[in-house]
């Protein structure tokens, strides 16, 4: 059986402050994979890095803004230099929205959502990819998807977001897009599709005054919201060799909600 253990392999995520992008550093680095790490809050980042060594692991946090390139650039660069090399890298960074009907989407809300849910993907896989195709070993690179890059939630569920929506659709294209340009380098490019995961991210969803959550549920075929371990687990997965023959998917992780 294929090994899905991640000892000697280096990790960076981007959006790891909390929630999704946290747990999944932290279970790469129980795993026994080196990790970087970086978001936009210096605070909270810190303190997953420190956790992260508490627990035995090795990570380290840089702040970082993924619509920025060359701040992608810098945080890439220090991970070669603190780590050597990066096996794998799992781009996580991004923002979620309230219910909002597309006439009512507003210009500004739209850049910004594109700007960081799909730019930001592509500006970190811009370098990713020509760090691992210069040390020549290949490796592994993880994009968070959503169920909502596949279908949009029915009118029962009265939540709407065309722009995240779009934004989603778009990471799957840029995954299979990478997948294709660089399989042969040696590169594996996959997404992960949650659903909604309990994280505070997605706490205005679960909490707000409109039904998707239980309407979630209802269509779910485990009937529960993911949690953010389920989701780590997914990306242990595709960064270890037991997925070395996997590129250009999406592993959907959404308790059979897509399967109706």
């Amino acid at each position: 059986m294929a090994d899905t253990a991640l000892t000697g392999k280096v990790a960076l995520v981007t959006g790891a402050t909390s929630g999704t992008g946290e747990a999944i550093a932290a279970h790469f680095a129980a795993a026994g994979a080196k990790v970087a790490i970086c978001g936009r809050r210096t605070t909270e980042g810190a303190a997953v890095a420190e956790r992260i060594a508490a627990g035995g692991g090795e990570a380290f946090f840089m702040p970082c803004d993924v619509s920025d390139s060359a701040a992608l650039e810098a945080f890439v660069a220090r991970t070669v230099k603190t780590y050597g090399w990066i096996d794998a890298a799992v781009n996580c960074a991004g923002i979620g929205c309230p219910d909002t009907k597309l006439a009512d989407i507003t210009e500004a809300d739209f850049d910004m959502m594109i700007r960081i849910n799909l730019r930001g993907v592509w500006l970190a896989m811009k370098h990713e990819i020509r760090q691992m195709l210069a040390q020549g070993g290949g490796g592994s690179i993880i994009n968070m998807g959503s169920v909502l890059g596949h279908a949009v939630f029915g009118h029962a569920s009265q939540y709407s977001s065309g722009h995240y929506v779009a934004a989603k659709h778009g990471v799957e294209g840029l995954t299979k897009a990478a997948a294709m340009d660089y399989g042969r380098k040696g590169i594996r490019v996959n997404s992960i599709a949650p659903g909604i995961v309990a994280t505070p991210m997605a706490e205005e969803v679960i909490t707000g005054d409109v039904p998707v959550v239980g309407h979630y549920i209802a269509q779910t075929a485990l009937g529960r919201l993911a949690t953010a371990d389920d989701v780590a687990n997914a990306a242990i997965y595709l960064a270890s060799d037991a997925a070395r023959y996997i590129s250009g998917t999406a592993l959907v992780v959404d308790g059979g909600y897509l399967a109706q």
